[in-house]
């Protein structure tokens, strides 16, 4: 995975700083926070109208710090066709854990819903809809917290390669 250092926006001054690489095929980018699971939705009537919600706190957030630094690497418009994504989410180290041996993050958050945010996130702005993904590669470790992202696109087999 290729990285380099972004330059930060003044108008993006709030954003962590974070690498990040774009070709025409490939977006490769990492977001420096604590990564927040998409939780299930819950849903209620209020005065006859349906009311759904995220029950994650910190979820719009977090949706929105990863679109923020994905933006900085997007195509200029959202992709079309299938995409291929990786990510590699950091999680803190409980102080409970063992210092001497090897420990995996066998608790929560689920990698899946860790996924599922940041797919949401990237929804209109590198890809023009989640459907579009037709290959996933996903892993949580214990790390400094945040993730690592590469978006590619998946080739076309019907237009030969030059």
């Amino acid at each position: 995975m290729t990285a380099e250092t972004a330059h930060v926006p003044p108008a993006r001054a709030s954003v962590p700083d974070a690498g990040g690489f774009r070709s025409d095929a490939v977006i490769t980018f990492q977001v420096h926070g604590l990564p927040i699971p998409q939780g299930s939705a819950r849903s209620w009537v209020v005065n006859g109208k349906p009311v759904i919600t995220s029950a994650a706190k910190g979820l719009a957030t977090w949706r929105r710090l990863v679109a923020d630094v994905a933006q900085r690497f997007a195509p200029t418009e959202p992709w079309l066709g299938p995409v291929g994504i990786e990510l590699h989410f950091g999680i803190p180290k409980p102080k409970s854990a063992p210092k001497k041996r090897r420990v995996w993050p066998d608790k929560r958050p689920d990698l899946d819903k860790l996924t599922r945010a940041v797919l949401d996130a990237l929804t209109y702005v590198v890809f023009a809809d989640d459907s579009q993904v037709v290959e996933i590669a996903a892993s949580k470790d214990y790390g400094p917290p945040g993730v690592v992202v590469e978006v590619r696109k998946i080739p076309d087999p019907d237009v030969p390669v030059s």
